[in-house]
């Protein structure tokens, strides 16, 4: 029997597409695991090439020796027997055992029986894709590369937003900037309306404290100030730090909120207080902006 053109058969066969999903083409499988491929057959190369090294170097010992064969099989190791046994190589004088009738040009072929430990690897390689298929496309309890690539999409989000949770902790008063966010300035609303509209009014119209709304500020006007008149309070005015209850995401939020509040006019506003404050144009623009 012909096992090396049995076998490419039947590794043909296992590598048709039809018989793991007849929807799929060949290029398709290949595009998808083309990485699998590649690496697998660099692999196998690399085995190959050092089996090939080592079985080099014996057959060069074995030629440069001037022992007797029978001092060389006396003196064998385990390993030795072992590796001569892998390889099951006829010896040098006894190769006209296995000599062919060709010849060219005056080189005669031998008919060496390939090398059990390359049937053995090339039987490897049957049962690990065979074991493969089931694995990843019979069974279905791997995952195959679009589904990796979705969870480590997944996971690499959840990192960023992690990474981004622990920013947001290190805002303060000199590096804070307002937030365009839709979402941002929605949740400063709700802290707004929660907590400070009992002294500000439900929208910044002023009553115990002053009116948000103007142009006019008795802490300064910019979104640093803003920040931090929220965070440190002032105490002297009743009006307390909510660096204890509020993160400092959650002050750039409300801040911002406060800074789109200029120019509403809504009704009761309470009179001016504070200086007026005139925004440059390096801050932050927008429709509807804040006061405090």
């Amino acid at each position: 029997m012909n096992y090396p053109k049995a076998f490419t058969i039947l590794v043909s066969l296992l590598a048709t597409p039809a018989l793991v999903n007849g929807q799929v083409a060949a290029e398709d499988v290949y595009t998808t695991y083309q990485v699998e491929i590649v690496v697998g057959v660099a692999a196998v190369v690399a085995t190959l090439a050092l089996f090939a090294l080592i079985t080099s170097l014996y057959a060069l010992q074995a030629l440069m020796g001037t022992r007797r064969p029978a001092e060389v099989k006396s003196s064998e190791t385990f390993w030795k027997r072992f590796w001569n046994s892998m390889n099951k190589a006829v010896p040098i004088e006894e190769e006209a055992t296995v000599m062919t009738d060709h010849s060219y040009d005056g080189i005669r072929e031998l008919d060496n029986r390939l090398p059990p430990w390359w049937l053995y690897g090339f039987y490897l390689t049957i049962i690990f894709g065979i074991v493969y298929i089931l694995h990843y496309h019979v069974f279905d309890t791997g995952k195959l590369q679009e589904e990796e690539y979705v969870t480590e999409m997944a996971e690499a989000k959840e990192a960023v937003q992690a990474y981004l949770a622990s920013m947001d902790n290190l805002i303060d008063e000199s590096s804070v900037s307002f937030t365009e966010d839709e979402l941002d300035l929605a949740t400063g609303q709700e802290i707004f309306i929660s907590k400070c509209a009992a002294c500000h009014g439900q929208q910044g119209e002023g009553g115990v404290g002053p009116n948000l709304t103007d142009k006019y500020w008795l802490h300064g006007g910019d979104i640093q100030s803003i920040f931090k008149t929220i965070k440190y309070g002032v105490p002297s005015k009743g009006m307390i730090s909510w660096q204890s209850q509020l993160s400092p995401k959650e002050m750039q939020q409300v801040s911002s909120f406060i800074y789109t509040l200029e120019g509403n006019n809504p009704p009761n506003q309470k009179e001016p207080q504070g200086e007026e404050f005139i925004r440059t144009e390096a801050e932050p623009k927008q429709e509807q902006e804040a006061g405090m």
